[in-house]
């Protein structure tokens, strides 16, 4: 499967990339059955994840590391300070989104688009 990251606005730091088939882990990073860290190389970067089954169903989360400390940094009040995003875009109210909203069922040849806010 392809993954095409939209909104990276610098060049600086990595893609910190979970993916989740247990949604009981979701969406805590490094608790992702696949866990991956992408130098930022391009404000499009389009990143390649090999281990998925066709037809099992996972949910993936991202974000910007950009000052490479490999934590998504929060301000005072616990509000993220780094853009990040979820798959099908999912977006919480007040905190991150339900599994349910961000899960996919994988495709052969499939790309998919996330887009980091």
């Amino acid at each position: 499967m392809n993954l095409k990251i939209k909104g990276v606005s610098s060049l600086s730091g990595n893609l910190m990339i979970a993916v989740y088939e247990d949604e009981s882990k979701f969406p805590k990073f490094g608790k992702g059955d696949i866990n991956i860290v992408h130098a930022v190389k391009s404000n499009n970067p389009n990143i390649k994840i090999s281990d998925l089954v066709v037809g099992n169903t996972y949910a993936i989360a991202v974000f910007h590391d950009a000052n490479g400390n490999k934590y998504l940094d929060k301000n005072f009040l616990g509000i993220p300070t780094e853009k990040y995003g979820f798959s099908n875009n999912a977006r919480g109210t007040f905190g991150p989104p339900y599994y349910s909203d961000a899960k996919f069922k994988v495709y052969s040849g499939q790309t998919l688009s996330i887009t980091i806010q």
